[in-house]
């Protein structure tokens, strides 16, 4: 994630949890923890909001920015910043040659919105008092609790909450394709939350931090550990694969982080670039050994073998400069149903609406270009987390990686939801960062030794 600026009038000795409650205005605060926890409530219900909501993520520090100072103070431009630009600079050029140009430039558009986003938020918290940063990471935590609660029971429900939605609005009931008969019975398939499900993942994190800055874990000890057990459990008795890797290698870093921060940093540093230079030799292994026809391997698990092996070998084609966002879709689309399959498997050697591998859909549709300025974004946010406090940095470090696994074999990374949810966990997660350290949550000022 993108780092944060530090403010010095955070780094003094920690409050209390109450110096954080407004003793005026008391209308404008509950309005603000009101306004957090709606979009979040919204974003954990219906992700494929997210692109809507991000834009809002604005207009509470903004708000608050204005009421204090009756301006709108100008921030210089940092690296991290200025890399995100170049990259939609390239990919505003890439995806003049995408086969689908209405998705690539809407991508590329969403990705000029981010970029302005973070930049404004990210730079904007820090400078904030701590009355309107704690109403806001009130209203988080409050909207993370509704939202979980109601996704943990849509989980263990069979989507009693979605079932009721559609009876409502008709409008809302899925394709004929997501769901599956039983008996007479038609019911709604179980990966059906999976967006939902992604969202929490991301979520977690950014939470934890945010639990922690506020010294939650003093004062409700009991009652934080049963929310993460809950937010945990949900994860893993979905069907999405994908998050239960992602919360678990999260889990794992944070922990690396706690114990040996140094040997912590170089692993993640090591799994990024591992990720970004060497996916296409990687995948094409997994395929030339063939895994896609192990029985062991669950059927998705398979048919992702087969995509990875077949996108790996369409690389060689246009290595540079790839053959433009958004076009594995396009292909996809226009494909034959005479089209060959994978030798003793029913998949089709083709690319996939994507290749459910984001580290190899940037080879594939944005060239060597691309990979490279992926790992340089990511080499630079890394850098920046040893900026912040030792107490800070696996919070942040774990937010990272937990969005690097949930890109890693899930979903496009042009999925304009994604997009905008990858980029809203980072503006949770520097609120978390931002808040004044409260009862409890006492950290050491000195710098981290790297």
């Amino acid at each position: 994630m993108p780092s944060v600026p530090s403010s010095p009038a955070h780094a003094e000795a920690p409050a209390t949890l109450s110096s954080g409650w407004p003793e005026s205005g008391t209308a404008l605060w509950l309005l603000t923890a009101a306004w957090t926890g709606a979009g979040i409530v919204l974003w954990l219900t219906f992700p494929m909001t997210a692109t809507y909501l991000l834009p809002l993520c604005v207009v509470a520090p903004l708000a608050w920015h204005w009421a204090k100072e009756q301006r709108l103070r100008r921030h210089p431009v940092s690296a991290v910043t200025a890399a995100f630009a170049l990259a939609g600079l390239y990919l505003l050029i890439n995806a003049c040659w995408s086969q689908s140009p209405p998705s690539a430039f809407a991508a590329v558009a969403l990705l000029f919105v981010i970029v302005v986003v973070l930049h404004a938020v990210l730079h904007t918290l820090p400078e904030l008092d701590a009355t309107p940063l704690r109403a806001m990471a009130v209203g988080t935590l409050a909207g993370l609790a509704v939202g979980g609660v109601l996704l943990c029971s849509e989980i263990f429900s069979e989507q009693a909450l979605r079932r009721l939605l559609m009876r409502l609005v008709p409008q809302l009931q899925p394709s004929p394709l997501h769901f599956e008969v039983q008996g007479p019975q038609a019911r709604l398939m179980p990966y059906l939350p999976n967006f939902n499900v992604s969202v929490l993942t991301l979520l977690f994190w950014p939470a934890a931090l945010i639990v922690f800055r506020l010294g939650l874990m003093h004062r409700l000890k009991w009652g934080v550990l049963a929310a993460a057990a809950v937010a945990a459990v949900t994860v893993f008795a979905s069907e999405h694969a994908t998050s239960k890797v992602a919360l678990t290698g999260a889990a794992a870093v944070y922990a690396l982080y706690l114990a040996w921060p140094r040997i912590a940093r170089r692993l993640v540093i090591a799994g990024w670039m591992t990720a970004t230079l060497l996916v296409v030799p990687i995948v094409g292994l997994l395929y030339g050994l063939g895994m896609h026809r192990a029985d062991w391997l669950a059927e998705s698990a398979r048919h992702r073998v087969v995509i990875w092996g077949f996108t790996s070998q369409q690389v060689a084609k246009a290595p540079f400069l790839g053959v433009g966002i958004g076009t594995a879709r396009a292909l996809h689309d226009a494909r034959s149903p005479d089209t060959p399959r994978a030798p003793g498997t029913k998949f089709q050697l083709e690319t996939g609406r994507h290749s459910h591998n984001a580290y190899l859909q940037v080879w594939y549709e944005a060239g060597a270009m691309g990979a490279l300025m992926l790992l340089g974004l990511g080499l630079l946010i890394l850098r920046g987390l040893k900026e912040f406090p030792p107490a800070v940095e696996p919070h942040l470090a774990a937010t990272f990686v937990a969005g690097a696994l949930l890109a890693a074999t899930s979903y496009s990374i042009w999925a304009p939801w994604l997009m905008a949810s990858l980029a809203m966990a980072c503006v949770f997660a520097g609120l978390g960062a931002a808040l004044p350290a409260g009862a409890g949550a006492r950290e050491n000022a000195a710098p981290v030794s790297s």
